[in-house]
């Protein structure tokens, strides 16, 4: 007789960076698709980013049509983000989306929806002007080529404001990082699982499949990344989940185009377990990197009864059909191990996931303000 799996109970995740990509005129994913793959890879709430392709979230108008999306199709709770850019001069609008958002998002480098880099200087007076209106609702930084220095002194320094640096993929950035939290500054980094589990060699074979901003790090880079994340030097993991069809990535490749972000929420939960069952990693740095932490930085309030039972069940991610739950339908995780599968999904004491089927939703809008989940 075969013998069972092991089963854990740990708290639910949190995802600090997503993109659902609705409404805009991505159609790899939308909110329903996005937060199913996200409830049955053990995650309670996640955090959609703003630059939805043709259509981002920098008006109120549209912060409601996203949040009315949300309350009709979403599996879990959703939190989104204002967005502005320094050519938008939306200042009045943010005054207005401040309510209903988790935070402010700025893109300073080139990414989905940003053809442009940015410097520091460039962003000033909407941090200012963000500072002024949500001063406990944190920035969070896609920092691009901008200094990363100038960056923090003037958010987490100057104006004493959260703030989250997000997707690293370099050590020196962590460092940058570790020395403002010593001069006592209100700064957090979050790193993906690409960044840590995949290398800027994957290009040569995947080409724009492993396409993303930031780029892959070079594997001793990722190698001390996934070091730094154990020790703490790096608080969060965040999925980055960016999804895009086959199509899309294939025509960039044909064309030598762009076409940053992947998916992979799915599979962010198994590829660390996997990690703390090799000795890369300890389960509470996971529990901390993926819910404690991502909570504190939004101002959420942990409930005992958001918790996630997974069946320490090892797997090889090799059948993208089966086992890739976002709409997009592949994985850039293919081929890698894993150990984990949920059985069991509480939020707020309603279960959702029973015997590893979804039997029930709970859709809901996250602001912050101390909300429990």
């Amino acid at each position: 007789m075969p013998k069972l799996p092991e089963l854990i109970t740990i708290p639910a995740a949190i995802d600090l960076h997503v993109h659902l990509r609705e409404p805009s005129t991505n159609k790899a994913e939308t909110i329903e698709s996005g937060s199913r793959a996200a409830l049955l890879g053990g995650f309670a709430v996640i955090c959609d980013m703003s630059n939805n392709p043709g259509r981002p979230t920098w008006t109120l108008r549209r912060t409601k049509d996203k949040h009315g999306r949300i309350w009709r199709t979403s599996f879990i709770p959703v939190a989104t983000y204002a967005g502005s850019q320094p050519e938008l001069n939306n200042e009045r609008e943010l005054i207005k989306m401040a309510p209903y958002s988790i935070g402010l998002k700025s893109y300073l480098g080139e990414t989905t929806g940003n053809d442009r880099e940015y410097k520091a200087t460039d962003f000033k007076d909407i941090w200012r002007h963000w500072h002024q209106t949500a001063p406990e609702k944190p920035i969070m930084i896609h920092r691009g080529s901008a200094d990363l220095e100038e960056i923090i002194s003037f958010t987490a320094g100057e104006l004493g404001h959260r703030t989250n640096i997000c997707h690293t993929n370099h050590p020196d950035e962590v460092e940058i990082v570790s020395r403002a939290k010593r001069e006592g500054l209100p700064v957090t980094i979050g790193v993906c699982p690409h960044h840590i589990f995949k290398t800027s060699h994957d290009v040569l074979t995947e080409g724009t499949f492993a396409q993303m901003q930031p780029p892959l790090a070079h594997q001793t880079d990722a190698e001390k990344l996934m070091y730094l994340l154990a020790k703490a030097e790096i608080d969060t993991v965040e999925s980055d989940h960016a999804p895009h069809t086959k199509a899309k990535k294939w025509e960039a490749e044909r064309t030598s185009g762009s076409c940053y972000g992947v998916p992979g929420i799915e599979f962010v939960m198994p590829l660390l377990l996997r990690a703390e069952k090799k000795g890369r990693i300890s389960r509470e740095r996971i529990v901390d990197a993926t819910s404690t932490i991502p909570a504190y930085i939004i101002g959420l309030s942990l409930s005992p009864h958001t918790k996630v039972t997974w069946a320490m069940e090892e797997f090889r991610i090799e059948d993208e059909q089966k086992q890739a739950i976002s709409a997009s339908g592949w994985t850039p995780y293919l081929g890698m191990l894993a150990v984990g599968k949920v059985q069991r999904s509480i939020i707020l004491g309603k279960t959702l996931i029973e015997d590893g089927q979804i039997i029930d939703k709970y859709p809901r809008i996250v602001t912050g303000h101390n909300d429990l989940v």
